[in-house]
């Protein structure tokens, strides 16, 4: 089964997001990218995809976007950002440090699994 990160400090969101995936995807949490670097150290190859939520103490998501691409790990998984920000000075920055996709919150449901699959896929298309 595919594994999912999800990083994000509001433990109601992640909670929500896990909800959502668990019955397709395995689901592990980081509560900021300084966690989630953490966990990618260790479970790199296990990992599928990010869901990255952008304002976290310690470490925000421009930070870990930041922090993955100077390690050269950017290329090893798909980042899908999910955010309250829906500005597009923000989704510029994102797509700049190479998010794939972005899902503004409040979100849809079946509007979010699909856009996680397809940035999967998507992935997955650019690997073969």
């Amino acid at each position: 089964m595919d594994r999912i990160l999800i990083v994000d400090d509001t433990e109601m969101s992640r909670e929500l997001l896990a909800e959502l995936l668990e019955d397709k995807y395995e689901v592990v949490f980081a509560r900021n990218g300084r966690e989630a670097l953490h966990i990618l150290s260790i479970q790199m190859g296990g990992i599928t995809a990010v869901l990255l939520d952008l304002l976290m103490p310690e470490m925000n998501g421009y930070e870990f976007l930041m922090e993955i691409r100077d390690r050269k790990w950017d290329d090893r998984f798909p980042v899908v950002v999910i955010s309250g920000d829906d500005s597009q000075s923000s989704k510029d920055i994102c797509e700049e440090l190479g998010v794939s996709h972005y899902i503004c919150k409040p979100f849809k449901h079946k509007e979010a699994l699909a856009e996680i699959a397809a940035a999967i896929k998507e992935y997955n298309d650019r690997q073969n």
